[in-house]
């Protein structure tokens, strides 16, 4: 019964992948933007260790936690919403709610597995999308 939980779990992470650059090709295509770009998925890297390092060790417990936490999860939350203002302008905003609400919990995985489209990319010779 685990192999099949974790055969869903990758499963899932496999279609999140995959629908970062799905939503890419198509916002390139329309819009001339991507919002799962290296700039981005750097930017919200920043986010998602902010936010992680505040949930974890419980520093959001019951009694008002801990002070440095709840200023943690407001540089991640003031990241965040920077950043959906910047990809709903040179996109949607459902784009950009699906961007920011990915990568604030996903760009430790997003972030290298588009460094290395890139990589892949520039040795072909292609230059990056």
């Amino acid at each position: 019964m685990a192999y099949l939980w974790l055969l869903a779990g990758f499963a899932l992470f496999m279609a999140l992948i995959w629908s970062v650059y799905a939503l890419n090709r198509l916002a390139l295509e329309r819009y001339g933007s991507e919002p799962f770009s290296l700039p981005n998925a750097a930017l919200m890297l920043v986010a998602n260790l902010l936010l992680f390092s505040a949930l974890a060790g419980g520093g959001l417990a019951a009694g008002g936690g801990d002070p440095a936490a709840w200023v943690k999860l407001g540089l991640a939350a003031a990241l965040a919403l920077w950043m959906l203002v910047m990809i709903a302008r040179r996109t949607r905003l459902w784009i950009g709610l699906y961007a920011v609400v990915l990568l604030s919990v996903g760009a430790v995985a997003i972030l290298p597995s588009l460094v290395f489209v890139y990589l892949a990319r520039a040795g072909d010779g292609m230059p990056p999308r």
